[in-house]
């Protein structure tokens, strides 16, 4: 019970970006995947539609991938920063609980 509610705060900490680049995602490989397996959502699919889709499907990959991955020196540190201002945010939390 304890992990489902720990799971829900974390939910409600998630950034609109995160949410709208998982709708990217998700509807850029969901395109995708009808035409894979031949259906067309919209009926016959021309060029620019296909285009389209490949784009939106590269720009959420690119854009979930970069934002969750530290390639720099400074972001791995901003990580680790990050990480301790969390276990310190989390060790507040239980505090005020306990109390």
């Amino acid at each position: 019970m304890k992990k489902l509610q720990m799971a829900l705060l974390s939910l409600r900490e998630v950034t609109a970006g995160t949410w709208l680049r998982l709708a990217l995602l998700i509807a850029a490989l969901t395109a995708v995947g009808l035409r894979l397996f031949g259906a067309e959502p919209a009926g016959e699919a021309d060029w620019a539609e296909k285009v389209l889709s490949f784009l939106l499907l590269l720009l959420g990959a690119a854009a979930g991938y970069w934002k969750n991955n530290s390639f720099t020196e400074a972001a791995q540190a901003a990580d680790d920063i990050l990480l301790l201002l969390k276990e310190q945010d989390r060790a507040a939390r239980r505090g005020k609980r306990e109390q």
